[in-house]
This record gives structure tokens, C-alpha cells and sequence, in this order.
């Protein structure tokens, strides 16, 4: 498995632009969750995208640690992470968008 983690750490590189895309995207969906009205809407989802930037500094250092430390299966725990993110936010607005109609 070493001789991919170069692969796996650009792909995890990847994988957390499109998690913070499809968060950023998701946003108004997932603030409904919480919100009351329209006021608290717009807070909700000013307070979740300025979230994304520590999210994906998270993703960012655990990625860098586990390819630097030479740990392939951390690595490859830090994808199934991000990947686990961005099914469950598609998930949840996915569902908040169809309770919408």
C-alpha cells in the first residue's frame, strides 16, 4: 500500500475541495434544520460556511500528518472520513430539499 499513498494523499487533497464545495452548497439546507426564521436562516448559514474553513484545516493537517508520518492506514481513515461527509451532507439536503416540496 505505500507506493499509492502519494495517490491517496492527492486524492484526499481533492476530496476535501468537493467536501467544502458541496458544504458550502449545503448550507442553506442544513440551517433550515435549526432555524426559525428567515434572520436566523441567514446567521445559520453565514455560521456553517465560515465552519467549512476549520473543516477543511482539519481534513488538511490529518491528511499531511498521516502521508508525512509514512501511515498509509491513517490515511486511507481520512478518506473514509471525508467521504463519510460528503455522503452525509448530500444525504441531509438531499432529504431537507424533497420535505421542502
Amino acid at each position: 500500500m505505500e507506493p499509492y499513498s502519494a495517490y491517496i494523499f492527492l486524492s484526499n487533497v481533492f476530496l476535501t475541495l468537493a467536501d467544502a464545495t458541496v458544504g458550502y452548497h449545503a448550507a442553506p439546507s442544513l440551517a433550515r434544520l435549526t432555524a426559525i426564521d428567515e434572520e436566523s436562516t441567514l446567521q445559520s448559514v453565514r455560521r456553517v460556511r465560515s465552519l467549512l474553513a476549520g473543516v477543511v484545516a482539519v481534513y488538511t493537517f490529518f491528511n499531511c500528518l498521516a502521508f508525512f508520518n509514512r501511515q498509509t492506514f491513517f490515511l486511507l481513515a481520512v478518506t473514509g472520513v471525508i467521504i463519510l461527509d460528503i455522503v452525509a451532507q448530500l444525504v441531509v439536503s438531499g432529504r431537507m430539499r424533497d420535505r421542502k416540496k
